[in-house]
């Protein structure tokens, strides 16, 4: 397995994945995004590892999309959105609840968009006391619809998940684990190894039980956000062709109030 922006480290049957591009927050660019396209599959097909943990390298598990990419595209063709395909955004989804290995989410900072949407996803959920949680896609024009308005929704209530979602809210790891997101709330420096103990003792029981039980959720996951998934990833295609994005790209890395049309 090569990869280029993620560290993939296997100890004692346990597959530490590290999203690794700490100087964009661990934001994802197309490049990034095929790999965690690509390596479920691969630890899938690995008889080494019997268990996974996600998590990002430096102060943030992932910021969600790459801005700084995104505007160059942008500069070079305004229409060019964001470089990700459709196809490439289910897969990103599907190969991850597709995994059928135990997979561990130490979200060691913020989660924000894409990145909170990939922390959700995870099997159990171990934050930061310090993360930041939320999707404000709404915040550069955009539909959440990488699966966030999907897997939101499913999670915490249609009006609870518009009401984040059109106002672009972020929450505290605290407000998130008082909804129900997270499965455990540790300091900052305890993320990791919590999350180790627990994949441990995951790869050290039994395969064939514990990828049943987890294969019979995931399909019930699958089945309740599949339909919301993908009308919100054509309407968030459909926003990356109106200027509100470029405005709303430019707007987040200037720092300043977007100007809408």
């Amino acid at each position: 397995m090569g990869y280029e922006f993620l560290d993939i480290a296997i100890d004692a049957g346990v597959a530490t994945v590290t999203i690794n591009r700490p100087d964009v927050l661990n934001g994802l660019h197309p490049a990034s995004h095929r790999e965690l396209e690509m390596v479920w599959s691969d630890l899938g097909e690995n008889d080494e590892v019997r268990a996974a943990i996600l998590t990002g390298a430096g102060r943030a598990f992932c910021a969600g999309g790459d801005l700084k990419d995104m505007e160059e595209r942008l500069k070079i063709d305004p229409y060019g959105g964001s470089g990700i395909s459709p196809a490439s955004g289910r897969r990103i989804v599907y190969n991850l609840l597709d995994f059928e290995k135990p997979l561990i989410g130490a979200i060691n900072g913020h989660a924000i968009g894409l990145g909170a949407t990939l922390g959700l996803l995870c099997d159990i959920v171990i934050s930061s006391e310090k993360a930041k949680w939320g999707d404000p896609h709404i915040n550069i024009g955009l539909v959440p619809g990488d699966g966030g308005l999907a897997i939101w929704t499913v999670l915490i209530g249609p009006n609870k998940a518009k009401e984040m979602m059109m106002f672009g809210t972020t929450i505290t790891a605290q407000d998130a684990e008082q909804l129900g997101l997270i499965n455990h709330l540790v300091p900052e420096s305890e993320v990791l190894a919590k999350a180790m103990s627990m994949a441990t003792s995951l790869a050290d029981g039994p395969q064939a039980a514990l990828r049943g039980t987890k294969v019979s959720i995931n399909n019930w996951l699958k089945t309740q956000f599949t339909t919301l998934f993908e009308v919100s990833l054509a309407a968030e295609l459909q926003s990356m062709d109106h200027p509100d994005f470029t405005e709303g790209v430019s707007a987040a890395l200037e720092k300043r109030e977007p100007r809408w049309l």
